[in-house]
């Protein structure tokens, strides 16, 4: 399928396909000049798209992805995979820290200024 049949298929933007493509994520073959996808590169926008969802970063993903296609399978890839998992878990503790910590500074405004117009 070519480029608008792709994007179709995936409910994606043009921009948001060759974007992939130029970060390697996306291999569509080429025939006169023009990108030939295939089941395949459904699969992995897909995939993309799921890790996306959950919070990796587009070089996170190229990790994930050059470790698919060197050690497909593997309990080594399971292995890199199940730390790159649990160091984005940290990561998100750590902003979740963050997000209660401003939370509990916005109620605190927020309840001096309940306090001022009480006050009136």
């Amino acid at each position: 399928m070519q480029l608008r049949e792709f994007m179709t298929a995936v409910d994606a933007t043009r921009d948001t396909v060759r974007f992939y493509i130029e970060e390697d994520l996306l291999s569509p073959s080429k025939s006169a000049g023009k990108y030939v996808f295939t089941r395949q590169e459904i699969i992995a926008y897909n995939e993309i798209i799921q890790l996306k969802q959950l919070g990796f970063s587009i070089e996170l993903i190229k990790k994930i992805k050059q470790q698919h296609d060197i050690n497909c399978s593997t309990s080594e890839q399971w292995q890199q995979n199940l730390a790159l998992v649990e160091t984005e878990i940290k990561r998100a503790e750590q902003e979740l820290k963050r997000i209660e910590q401003r939370k509990e500074r916005l109620t605190r405004v927020s309840n001096q200024l309940k306090d001022l117009l009480m006050a009136q």
